[in-house]
């Protein structure tokens, strides 16, 4: 008589863990920013809001360009040259950057409204790596798209300002050009990573539109009405002011002594932005989703 064992099936070899450490931690990273990207480009505004930066840069830097040289020619400011690049630069502190915060606003005030952020955190539960994800993805694009738009604004500006009635005013020297078209870029990056903050902090659009708009540009145009050396030193110290110094274009808004040198405002400028973000990762950690 024999006797027949029915064995189960043999166990699957055990996957080792992956090594804690710097290398995991930016490999989960990438993952979520990688998700995060696939959510930002599925979604219609933010081409619609890629658009409206492209368009504005485009139309706004020529007309600024005329409208400049136009003032010189009638002796209203003084004559210089004027680069095409710091037209281009004009144009999105002036009009590309409202596309660009509306394309940042509902990267998460969106999901908190339609419940979506219940899934993203059940796939990424780590609420600061999440925030970090998307901070990334976003700050990615919009630096792609400000290098676009900025390029856009320079050709179109230096373009415009080859017509015989404006000529002569207009320069447009490629390496002074580049480095405008980047810093633009940069600028429209932490504004956005800025915007993205205000919205996970405070959970609705409406509220971060009023709260970035007012420290954007509210602000520091009160305590300059206000006077004062006080008032100045502080406004130059606010994102905008500090934004515009990083820039380093004496056309967007004039110079002014309290003005801080480039590398000192593009510090400040990501201070802000740092803040912001810290804030954000502190309300989502904190509360309930």
């Amino acid at each position: 008589m024999t006797t027949s064992t029915r064995s189960g099936p043999a166990p699957a070899a055990a996957r080792p863990d992956r090594p804690a450490g710097p290398a995991r931690a930016v490999s989960d990273l990438a993952a979520a920013a990688s998700s995060e990207w696939v959510k930002l480009r599925s979604v219609r505004s933010t081409w619609w809001g890629a658009a409206l930066a492209l368009g504005l840069s485009a139309t706004v830097a020529p007309l600024t360009a005329v409208a400049t040289v136009g003032n010189m020619q009638q002796d209203r400011i003084p004559s210089a040259d004027v680069p095409a690049s710091e037209m281009a630069v004009y144009a999105a502190v002036w009009a590309a950057q409202f596309a660009v915060i509306a394309l940042a606003l509902p990267v998460m005030t969106s999901e908190y409204s339609s419940r979506s952020v219940h899934p993203a955190l059940q796939a990424v539960p780590a609420r600061v790596r999440l925030l970090a994800a998307k901070t990334v993805a976003l700050m990615s694009f919009v630096f792609a798209c400000g290098l676009v738009t900025g390029t856009a604004g320079t050709l179109t500006a230096h373009l415009v300002m080859l017509h015989p009635l404006i000529e002569g005013y207009g320069t447009l020297d490629p390496a002074e050009a580049a480095a405008d078209v980047v810093r633009l870029s940069a600028y429209l990056a932490l504004v956005a990573a800025l915007t993205l903050g205000a919205g996970t902090a405070l959970r609705s659009a409406a509220a971060a539109l009023a709260a970035v708009s007012a420290l954007l540009f509210a602000l520091p145009a009160v305590l300059v009405l206000l006077g004062g050396r006080t008032g100045v030193y502080v406004a130059e110290r606010l994102p905008l002011s500090a934004g515009v110094s990083f820039v380093d274009s004496a056309f967007v808004m004039g110079r002014s002594e309290a003005a801080l040198p480039p590398g000192a405002g593009g510090m400040v400028l990501l201070c802000w932005a740092a803040a912001a973000l810290a804030a954000g990762a502190l309300v989502l950690t904190r509360r309930d989703a």
